[in-house]
């Protein structure tokens, strides 16, 4: 069932259920109302002949004045009839034009007990009315048929029998149309999806002019489209520099070896085309090894975020393991409103990801400096705790910050210094597994300060 006919379902069965119930409702009030009329019609006409009792019910001549004055009515009721009796149960006056109707003790002892009653013999309605002389006591009954009532309430069961056919065909088709019509954006919605993927990347949806929920999801769309652009244009980007980076290496394994099996080479020869060779070997595997961790660090962060770090004592040991790749590097550490409490300098997280990610910028503030100088600052407060990196470099320009996170980008400047462009990349992934925020401070030829904040754990 397709969303159309599912809402025009529900729209039709709610506006028919409404509409089913308010009629019935309807039915039934002005049974109630005629059923009520009836019997009053039927009161009043019981009160009169007690009002005529008490005028002239005194002997047998008296009841021949009533009955010919009910044969003189002109607003006689269907089948009426008027019976009254004593308190002995005994029939003293008889009205009717058909076979009279028989009243049962039982009802008689009702009217006696409730003086006014209200009741049905026979499909007549009837009222009983208890009237006292000075005299006697007598029990005057009203009957009659309400024929115009149930004649009127059958002709309106009919009309409504109709109305609700008509009107339920009319709400559902209704609805139909009601709902084609709200459906239709989002049917043109995807209909232009599938006029984007996978060629027409830079295809965007139509926006609606007006405000509404339909404007803003395809203002939504636009934006989510505009992000998978960009990240398929940064896969292919991706992909096509790791073919890069993988092909060169491999392209001088290949040259160096074919070189070397043209002749007969003696032994100095073969240990310097061997040499070359483990070195390329070397920067395949450290490529390798720098594109492992970058798709480590997209992996769920709450598995690896396991181990109580102490960015101190990281610090320490970013120095120790740079001075011994390079005893050139000049690494000053200093520590600014350091808490006298322990855990304001401590972090959750993954060791082995946010050491490679402080190494990486210590290692690349010392290449970018002429003097290989570096400065690591540690500063920890009650809500949060910073770690910057400065060095006295080249610097950055404003349209290189733009790209830097990115993977395998480099700048004219870093061409002349050995690398592959993962390494910011891998930082920027790293520091947001760590929830943590990176920023750059940089002047062009003056240095660049990397700062790294994490906020406390409440």
């Amino acid at each position: 069932m397709t969303l159309q006919e599912k809402q025009t379902l529900s729209f039709g069965s709610v506006v028919s259920t409404i509409l089913f119930v308010a009629l019935i409702s309807i039915y039934f009030y002005t049974d109630y109302f005629i059923q009520k009329n009836f019997y009053r019609r039927l009161n009043n006409r019981a009160e009169t002949v007690v009002s005529w009792l008490s005028q002239t019910i005194e002997d047998k001549e008296d009841l021949d004045v009533l009955k010919r004055l009910l044969s003189n009515r002109k607003d006689l009721m269907p089948y009426e009839e008027i019976q009254i009796f004593n308190l002995q149960y005994r029939k003293i006056f008889s009205f009717n034009k058909v076979t009279p109707i028989r009243i049962d003790t039982k009802i008689l002892n009702e009217i006696k007990l409730f003086r006014n009653y209200k009741f049905t013999v026979d499909e007549f309605d009837a009222v009983g009315i208890l009237h006292e002389t000075a005299t006697q006591r007598y029990m005057v009954i009203a009957l009659a048929k309400n024929d115009n009532g149930d004649s009127f309430l059958k002709q309106l069961r009919w009309n409504i029998f109709a109305l609700s056919i008509l009107s339920f065909i009319l709400i559902f088709v209704i609805g139909w149309f009601y709902t084609r019509k709200t459906l239709k954006p989002i049917i043109r919605i995807g209909k232009e999806l599938n006029l984007v993927f996978p060629q027409n990347l830079e295809r965007r949806l139509t926006t609606f002019q007006e405000n509404d929920e339909i404007g803003n999801l395809c203002k939504i769309i636009n934006q989510l489209l505009e992000r998978v652009e960009d990240g398929i244009k940064l896969q292919q980007t991706f992909i096509s520099n790791v073919s890069h980076e993988l092909q060169n290496p491999l392209t001088r394994i290949s040259s160096q070896l074919e070189v070397s099996l043209f002749k007969q080479r003696n032994q100095d020869e073969y240990q310097k085309t061997i040499a070359s060779v483990l070195e390329d070997v070397v920067d395949l595997i450290e490529l390798t090894q720098n594109l492992l961790k970058l798709s480590r660090s997209n992996f769920d962060s709450k598995a690896l975020l396991v181990d109580s770090i102490r960015l101190d004592d990281m610090l320490w040991e970013t120095r120790r393991i740079l001075l011994n790749n390079n005893p050139k590097y000049q690494i000053n550490i200093e520590f600014n409103s350091l808490p006298e409490e322990s855990e304001y300098l401590c972090i959750n997280g993954n060791h082995a990801l946010l050491q490679t990610a402080i190494l990486n910028l210590a290692e690349n503030a010392c290449k970018f400096s002429s003097n290989h100088k570096v400065t690591l600052t540690l500063i920890a407060g009650i809500e949060s705790k910073t770690i910057t990196i400065l060095d006295e470099g080249v610097g950055i320009s404003d349209d290189e910050l733009k790209s830097i996170f990115q993977p395998f980008y480099r700048s004219d400047k870093s061409t002349v210094i050995k690398g592959y462009g993962i390494g910011l990349s891998l930082v920027d992934r790293i520091i947001k597994v760590h929830q943590g925020r990176i920023t750059i401070n940089s002047e062009v030829n003056k240095g660049t300060m990397f700062s790294i904040s994490f906020p406390n754990q409440p």
